[in-house]
């Protein structure tokens, strides 16, 4: 089977049959990644599961035996050169710790969850919570539109800290609760902390049902129509208070975006997946997500002493005795960072606030209330935002010994080349399957190099402890396209690199004075070369013209269907909250003005038309007027709860917004097939 046809079909999931769905009927339209999780939990397939136990002990494998293979036949016979050997073995032998200890939790990843529902267990009062602060009415609408139209009841509530009347106005339109604070402290936990305080006042007043189960949604984030059917029923167990579910991002080309589920969803797809287990429950991630009321209640609410109320908060529902679960399964997506900058500010906030909760909570310190399991992931995900810092340090140990002239291998440089060499594809090769092939080794380097400059803000808010404010993750479009700000650290880090690299080619060439063997130097350049290499990847990736800042405020989807304008057949091209684009006839006249736009299995929606020239035909530009909520919720309806058949090139139950325009490369549809066979696949109408 092809791998367009995997990933067309790759949304239904079982652990009893592998037959795939039918094929696309348009041949080279692609979904995203996060559509072929879109089915129920379930069980790891037996292939995927072989191949990730069978990567991960040759990555082992690999490691172990260049380890065994430098000490048996590489290290000189005695004296200073020998001791610097061995220091440059133990730095090459770093990773096998946590190699170990990820294949061990990696080795289960099956998941599974209660049936859906359609009404909430035991009459559970529901209401989904969208904090917003200055978000333009293009990133905000989906996910409250989305969020009214959902099932079972509930309520959904607004709160905008930024006090906007058009917010209001929004929600009047489409039946949200628009709520306001007068004090707006602790961000996004004070926002959420106003909204419990005034459930549990209108409770104990009598003058509104009792809320028992919060679903929190950043506001870009766009629930799909099973968000609450999927997951309520997790809280027919009175222990659960938290369930957390993937985050996705709609926004292809984003700047983490690898082409298949982009850099988190090695986090969301593998990582929490191995820990819906007892005693490994997962931490809240702020988004998509829901919370018991009674378990934030018992521990005083959601978190404020730190940037990243959501991880700090779990630790409270830990020590309280509450369990976490996770729901592997596409619940709703959001917008991704799309510029260098607003990936560093995100990941900046996320790294300090990991550091605040790491000294406040000591969590080097051993807990009664945490099991092993839940300690090491808390202690390995705290301390892991410190590994850019790490980085340079541990790069100065192969430049040292290249300066003192170290002897670290007797072995010749073709020698410890083509062993080195094979040893480390060896382990990409196996990393990348026991990681279900959820992850893109060009992407993961460049991305990973970017972990320098927010490691070292880490490590420098350890040492000044000075205070952090939360700031929101811009999602406004810019005035002008500016392309992205390499921080001077990496410039720095590659000036450097690159200088002693050269200098250690200059000094085997007899150019410059030298003392280093040919073989101690390639021992020690080799990782100098895979550092230089990753960071002109992350320069380059943060310079590169697709990841400049964009002029518009909602994202663009490239769809294929037929719709009519003002009566006339003409072919949808793409669409986004704010209008369309559509080829019209180069004999059909349309004169620019108000024309009446209808798609498949929805209402008729009023456009201002815009003409422009195009090739055979004339593309024409349909926007919505300023302040049309109704049609700006009619588009985004349209978007993330497409109506069955309204696009055939897409599998049933795949909304629009999961459509991809142009295919994606052949490498990436090999990756995303490799990734859909996680799960086994069955019928759409299993």
């Amino acid at each position: 089977m092809s791998s367009n046809a995997v990933a067309a079909s790759a949304k239904y999931f079982s652990t009893r049959t592998a037959q795939p769905t039918a094929a696309r009927t348009l041949p080279g339209v692609e979904t995203a990644g996060w559509a072929e999780l879109m089915g129920p939990p379930a069980a790891e397939s037996v292939r995927s599961r072989r191949l990730a136990h069978l990567g991960g002990v040759a990555a082992m494998t690999a490691l172990l035996g260049y380890l065994t293979w430098r000490l048996a036949f590489t290290l000189p016979a005695t004296g200073p050169n020998r001791v610097a050997a061995f220091v440059l073995i133990a730095f090459e032998a770093i990773p096998l710790l946590g190699m170990t200890f990820r294949l061990a939790t990696l080795w289960n990843i099956d998941s599974s969850a209660p049936a859906p529902v359609t009404e909430a267990p035991a009459g559970l009062g529901v209401a989904v919570l969208i904090p917003t602060y200055d978000e333009p009415a293009e990133v905000i609408v989906p996910t409250i539109a989305a969020a009214c139209a959902l099932e079972p009841a509930h309520q959904t509530w607004v709160l905008d800290d930024g006090e906007r009347p058009w917010v209001e106005e929004i929600c009047q339109q489409y039946g949200a609760r628009y709520v306001s604070r007068e004090v707006h402290d602790h961000a996004k936990a004070g926002n959420l902390n106003n909204a419990l305080a005034l459930m549990a006042a209108e409770a104990a007043d009598g003058v509104a049902d009792e809320i028992d189960v919060i679903a929190v949604l950043d506001c870009d984030h766009v629930p799909l129509r099973n968000f609450l059917t999927a997951t309520l029923g997790w809280f027919a167990d009175p222990k659960i208070g938290l369930v957390q579910g993937p985050q996705s991002f709609y926004n292809a080309g984003a700047f983490d975006d690898d082409g298949v589920n982009g850099e988190q969803g090695l986090f969301f797809n593998v990582l929490m997946a191995a820990r819906n287990h007892a005693q490994a429950g997962p931490f809240w991630c702020g988004s998509t997500s829901l919370v018991r009321t009674e378990a934030l209640r018992e521990i005083g609410g959601v978190a404020t002493d730190t940037i990243v109320e959501d991880m700090h908060t779990t630790l409270g529902l830990i020590r309280a005795g509450w369990r976490t679960a996770y729901h592997h399964q596409t619940l709703a997506v959001g917008l991704a960072p799309a510029t260098a900058d607003q990936y560093l500010l995100q990941r900046r906030r996320w790294g300090m606030g990991a550091m605040q909760v790491l000294t406040l909570e000591r969590l080097w310190a051993a807990k009664r209330w945490m099991s092993w399991r839940n300690y090491y992931e808390y202690i390995t995900g705290t301390l892991w935002w410190l590994e850019g810092a790490a980085t340079v340090l541990v790069l100065l140990l192969p430049v040292t010994l290249l300066a003192t002239g170290a002897q670290t291998s007797t072995a010749s440089p073709l020698a410890f080349t083509a062993v080195f060499t094979a040893a480390f594809f060896a382990r990409l090769w196996g990393a990348k399957r026991l990681y279900r092939h959820q992850l893109s080794w060009t992407n993961a380097l460049a991305l990973r190099i970017l972990r320098i400059p927010v490691g070292l803000s880490c490590a420098w808010w350890l040492l000044t402890r000075r205070t952090l404010e939360f700031q929101v993750t811009p999602k406004q479009a810019s005035e002008e396209r500016t392309l992205g700000r390499v921080p001077r650290v990496l410039w720095v880090l590659l000036g450097g690199l690159v200088a002693v690299l050269g200098y250690a080619a200059a000094g085997l060439a007899g150019a410059v004075p030298w003392h280093a063997s040919a073989g101690a130097t390639v021992a020690s350049g080799a990782w100098l070369v895979i550092a230089a290499t990753a960071v002109g990847l992350g320069t380059r990736r943060i310079r590169a013209a697709e990841f400049a800042s964009s002029r518009r405020n909602a994202h663009r989807f490239g769809v294929r269907t037929r719709v009519t304008v003002d009566g006339v057949a003409t072919e949808l091209m793409d669409i986004s909250v704010g209008g369309v684009s559509v080829r019209v006839p180069a004999t059909q006249g349309h004169a620019a003005g108000m024309v009446e736009l209808c798609l498949p299995g929805t209402t008729p929606v009023k456009l201002y038309a815009v003409r422009s020239a195009g090739h055979d035909g004339d593309l024409m530009s349909l926007r919505t007027m300023p302040g049309d909520w109704a049609a700006m919720r009619t588009l985004a309806l349209w978007l993330f709860h497409t109506p069955a058949g309204a696009v055939p090139s897409l599998p049933p139950g795949v909304p629009a917004a999961a459509s991809v325009e142009p295919a994606p490369s052949l490498a990436v549809r090999q990756s995303r097939a490799a990734s859909a066979r996680v799960r086994e696949l069955v019928p759409a109408d299993a």
